[in-house]
């Protein structure tokens, strides 16, 4: 994966919506976006090494995992 063009993120997250079998205009897409920012998952599965790498050390993980 390439890193994402200052904007590219919203385009795609604009084009996902309009795939949707759900009408989401943009005053809709907005309001699904805030309540979803305050949803917390619960982290009973996250190991504990999870919590203890940054998130590029994470990328890196998983980009090696994906070229092995």
């Amino acid at each position: 994966p390439h890193p994402a063009r200052p904007g590219e993120e919203e385009e795609e997250e604009g084009a996902a919506a309009q795939r949707s079998s759900i009408p989401m205009d943009p005053e809709h897409v907005e309001l699904v976006k805030r309540t979803m920012a305050g949803v917390k998952l619960p982290t009973l599965g996250i190991p504990p090494w999870a919590s203890q790498i940054s998130d590029e050390q994470w990328q890196a993980v998983v980009q090696r995992a994906l070229q092995a």
